[in-house]
């Protein structure tokens, strides 16, 4: 197999910052997704997963002053003379790869993309280990030659720390560090986003032991899949807070009640309800968890704040 063929990328120039790094940046990422069993097949999804490992590999090797831009490689990659990567698009927009000359946001890539797929036979090539530790090798030669080799075969976990920050950061602080992130450009905020939507849906879940707050349901799976939701009590947009005090874990149904404010929790931690509705008799009433005390982490500064439950029942006039 010729190898060269395949990492031999196309790259913009930018006449101040030079050859753009995005499309080595997205392979390193494809090879570490790999390695984390993230891909079992040749398909790649558009996932936090991938996205992280894409910008963890940027914050360790980029330097030129580029802007991260994950969706500029996913999709221009197919563009290369060696058929090294391929798009499969939802039904009815396959026309959309070949009219499209570029595409540069995250969401408009989520619109109609399925999925990416490496090219057969360098696909299989990478499945083994001592191939891709020789892939990661020659594209540190070729585009990063600065870089040491140890930088590429750890990865940077940047999903993790921004975890981290959900779980460890004064809300205060939190909205800061979001404030600092509008100088950067639209389409890396975007992603920016779209990685903290994505951290604070994992965590929050996983501190309530992947648990109901209200009804106490639980589903565990051997799928990477969850019944359990987070949900923001104070919502994202009017408040950029993403911590763990603005978050409950909540079944689908509880969560769609608790945004709509059919549902409210008081300051013991129990569950009042509003008088604004009607329901017939059911297995499934609202009306069964009235006064029911909250499922809640063992740790207090893993609970919903007062402060924010508050302004939940002042929204939907419980108080």
């Amino acid at each position: 197999m010729n190898l060269e063929r395949y990492i031999s990328f196309k790259q913009g120039n930018n006449k101040h910052l030079g050859k753009a790094p995005h499309k080595p940046i997205l392979m390193l990422a494809l090879m570490d997704s790999i390695e984390r069993g993230d891909c079992v097949k040749n398909e790649f999804p558009i996932t936090p997963e991938l996205v992280s490992l894409f910008r963890g590999f940027w914050q360790k090797l980029v330097r030129s002053g580029h802007s991260p831009n994950f969706a500029l490689p996913f999709f221009h990659l197919k563009n290369e003379r060696s058929q090294v990567w391929q798009l499969h698009t939802l039904k009815g927009f396959e026309k959309v790869l070949t009219s499209s000359g570029s595409v540069k946001s995250l969401s408009a890539l989520n619109e109609y993309v399925l999925y990416g797929q490496l090219a057969d036979e360098f696909y299989r090539f990478l499945l083994v280990k001592g191939n891709r530790d020789l892939t990661k090798a020659l594209i540190r030669e070729k585009y990063f030659p600065e870089a040491s080799q140890e930088s590429l075969n750890n990865s940077y976990d940047y999903l993790g720390e921004i975890e981290d920050q959900i779980v460890n950061d004064d809300p205060v602080e939190y909205r800061k560090r979001i404030q600092k992130l509008s100088d950067v450009p639209k389409e890396a905020l975007e992603e920016e986003v779209f990685l903290r939507e994505s951290a604070f849906k994992r965590k929050i879940p996983l501190l309530y032991n992947n648990t109901c707050a209200i009804s106490g349901l639980k589903v565990d799976t051997t799928l990477n899949a969850s019944m359990i939701d987070a949900c923001h009590v104070v919502p994202w947009a009017e408040s950029h807070d993403d911590t763990v005090t603005n978050g409950i874990s909540l079944c689908p149904n509880l969560h769609r009640a608790f945004d709509r404010g059919l549902v409210a929790i008081d300051h013991d931690y129990k569950v009042i309800l509003s008088d604004q509705f009607v329901e017939s008799q059911s297995p499934f009433n609202l009306s069964q968890f009235i006064s029911r005390r909250l499922i809640l982490p063992d740790e207090n500064r893993y609970k919903p704040s007062q402060e924010n439950l508050e302004w939940h029942r002042k929204r939907w006039g419980f108080d």
